[in-house]
């Protein structure tokens, strides 16, 4: 084809789209009758609802809500480092001295028949002293995650997070301090040292196994949904209560030919050196959380 002819057949093929293009049709030339144009929309409205009605997926009469509920954040970074100190210091420990955790069980099972285990832990003085540490942690962490589980505020901002914590721990540590001086001036005032030696061994014995008890709770508590640290706190509750009635039976034990002829004075003994100085650190954690 030479390009003469291509020219002259592109330039008849644009002019007769163009022609196409703007011409226009003549609606009273056609064969039928078109209706008007109100007429037509109508028309058009009512082909569109009967779809809309007639439609299985637009005329279901079932609704679907679909309400994303709003995901509060919380920044747990605190909590995850704290509690990661305190395993791993167990971890050391455990690591460090492993004969001292298997006398504590043995001793723990059977009190009346392990004096060669309760002799090793007696002079094992470093790490007593370090269970006896780890024991306010774990337990200045377990009373701050169970009240805060059970309040409807955050820590305030004039109390920090990690202000709270260490004063929950210190203000545990200083509870136990002061029993077992109180113990040990009573125990020499009194000339009853082996009584007082025995009752402060079973005091903390009963501690330090509880805060082995506590630590998976208290991760448990701070970092699981309420669905389950709701059982949790009720399940460490019940074992914490069973740690006690152990502690007590065996402070009976002890102390049971001063408090035969008067159960009195022993409730009275419990409720000064047990319960007050619990309640009263309770009642200091809710004002700090609540006001």
């Amino acid at each position: 084809m030479s390009f003469k002819r291509f020219i002259s057949l592109t330039v008849s093929m644009v002019l007769l789209v163009v022609g196409f293009a703007s011409a226009k049709v003549n609606i009273s030339q056609l064969p039928f009758a078109l209706p008007d144009k109100g007429v037509r929309a109508a028309e058009a409205s009512r082909l569109a609802d009967s779809m809309v009605k007639t439609n299985p997926m637009l005329n279901s009469k079932v609704v679907y809500n679909a309400v994303e509920k709003v995901h509060v954040f919380q920044n747990k970074t605190l909590d995850f480092y704290v509690i990661l100190a305190i395993v791993l210091m167990l971890g050391v420990a455990r690591y460090a001295n492993p004969k001292y955790f298997q006398n504590l069980w043995s001793t723990f099972r059977s009190p009346g028949h392990s004096h060669a285990s309760r002799e090793q832990l007696e002079v094992a003085g470093f790490s007593n002293l370090f269970m006896n540490v780890f024991f306010a942690m774990v337990s200045g962490l377990y009373v701050y995650y169970l009240v805060r589980a059970n309040t409807s505020t955050v820590v305030t901002e004039s109390v920090p997070q990690w202000l709270l914590m260490l004063m929950l721990m210190v203000g545990v540590g200083v509870i136990y301090l002061a029993k077992y001086i109180t113990i040990s001036f009573g125990g020499w005032a009194f000339k009853l040292e082996a009584v007082s030696k025995s009752y402060i061994f079973n005091i903390f014995l009963i501690n330090k196994i509880m805060a082995l008890v506590l630590l998976p709770f208290v991760l448990l508590i701070a970092f699981a949904a309420p669905t389950y640290a709701g059982p949790a706190l009720v399940v460490s509750g019940v074992l914490i209560a069973l740690l006690f009635v152990s502690r007590y039976i065996r402070s009976w034990q002890v102390f049971g030919s001063f408090f035969q002829f008067s159960k009195f004075h022993f409730f009275t003994y419990l409720c000064a050196s047990e319960i007050l100085p619990l309640a009263v650190l309770m009642k200091l954690l809710v004002r700090g959380l609540l006001y």
